[in-house]
């Protein structure tokens, strides 16, 4: 039976949504079986740091996904992301919840770029042999007691011929224990790690003036990392804020003619993906699957998820309605008279969605992905009921896709 996926909920408090979670039968297996973004609505929703049973379950994939969603911030909705290191170790402290076997197993799972950049947030490592080669070349007294001196109010741990200086007090201990735990249960990737993290630190100490002066240096490779990132994402159906921007400000240009085919920044999209458009294609939708475990049923009931794979995007349960907006009412229609075209449209709706949630706000905030799956259901309605004039609605959004639409409409609000 489906879901209703938009009708009001009473939503638990997240002490009684841990509590009903961890009544779940076979509670790792579905947590695992999570897809990762609501696994990281889930997280959201009961506090990171009141999480640690559930994140203790995740599978190192999931957790790869939900650092890519949760470790970066932006200052203002749609603006550009940034790595978050204060965050970062919030994350290390819960996961030493599950132990230092645990946390090492998943940073070894990680991208080694996110892990150096993480840990060049919060250490200088030192190659021990070249600072006293360096202190010992020096007739400069004042600048080895400056270094001496910097040294000196630091926290700090030697480790072979490296010796780890901490940035800051706070969230040391965690930092230090996942740094001992990766040398015994993942030595080699903790020696190419730490011989990175000293050239790094070399290359900033000398740019800043001396080890004394240097604070934060990581441009270079957080850029890196954001790249990558940001491939990743985007092969997941992800929408970078700079082209959700892209997007939002074509949309601004008023059209009168509806487009049949893709604008520039959607095409580009699509072809990121590694496929054709969907207006493009004309296969067969897929078949739905099974229907959710009891652990999607509990997150769908309490407002965590908006729908799982084996529920069908955008369609709520019961009978067709005049009071639902026309694109639900239409894309019931399509479903039945052209299953590829639907598909098409349901992947041109969730594209809409990631725009918002990435480039747009919301009373000076982020959309929440519910907030956004409705406002574009919303605009695309009214598009839909412009360009129908009052004729077949489903052979407009059969025809169309759903971008030009959410054009019409948005250009006009």
């Amino acid at each position: 039976m489906r879901r209703d996926l938009t009708g009001p909920r009473a939503r638990p408090s997240s002490t009684q949504l841990i509590a009903r979670i961890l009544d779940t039968p076979n509670l790792a297996a579905a947590v695992q079986a999570l897809p990762a973004p609501v696994l990281a609505r889930l997280i959201d929703a009961l506090g990171l740091e009141d999480a640690g049973e559930i994140i203790a379950f995740a599978n190192p994939a999931q957790l790869a996904e939900v650092f890519d969603e949760d470790l970066w911030r932006s200052e203002r909705a749609g603006g550009d992301e940034q790595f978050d290191g204060d965050r970062f170790l919030v994350w290390l402290e819960v996961m030493m919840e599950a132990g230092d076997a645990f946390v090492a197993d998943r940073l070894a799972s990680l991208p080694e770029d996110l892990v150096a950049l993480a840990l060049h947030e919060h250490v200088l490592v030192l190659d021990v042999d070249e600072l006293l080669a360096e202190m010992q070349g020096t007739d400069d007294e004042e600048a080895i007691e400056r270094v001496e001196k910097a040294l000196s109010n630091c926290l700090s741990e030697e480790i072979d011929r490296y010796q780890l200086v901490s940035r800051r007090h706070d969230g040391w201990d965690a930092v230090l224990a996942a740094v001992l735990a990766l040398d015994r249960d993942h030595p080699a990737l903790l020696a190419r790690m730490l011989e990175r993290l000293s050239a790094m630190t070399a290359e900033y100490v000398d740019r800043e003036g001396g080890l004394h002066g240097a604070l934060t240096s990581e441009e270079m490779l957080e850029a890196d990392v954001a790249a990558d990132r940001e491939d990743r994402r985007a092969a997941l159906g992800y929408v970078a804020p700079s082209d959700a921007r892209a997007f939002l400000k074509l949309v601004e240009q008023p059209i009168t003619d509806l487009p049949k085919e893709h604008d520039p920044v959607t095409r580009a999209y699509f072809r990121g993906l590694g496929r054709p458009a969907p207006a493009a294609r004309r296969t067969p939708a897929a078949p739905r699957s099974a229907e959710p475990s009891s652990l999607a049923r509990l997150l769908l009931d309490a407002g965590v998820a908006v729908y799982f794979p084996s529920a069908t995007p955008l369609l709520g349960a019961g009978a067709r309605s005049e009071r639902e907006p026309l694109l639900v009412r239409t894309m019931r229609d399509l479903a039945e008279v052209d299953p590829a075209a639907f598909a098409a449209r349901s992947e041109e709706m969730a594209y809409l969605a990631n725009v918002l949630i990435a480039g747009a706000s919301l009373d000076g905030r982020r959309y929440r992905p519910a907030e956004a799956v409705e406002k574009a259901i919303d605009v695309c309605s009214r598009g839909l009921e412009i360009a129908a004039k009052g004729g077949e609605a489903v052979a407009v959004l059969r025809e169309y896709p759903a971008e030009g639409l959410f054009r019409i409409a948005w250009a006009r609000a």
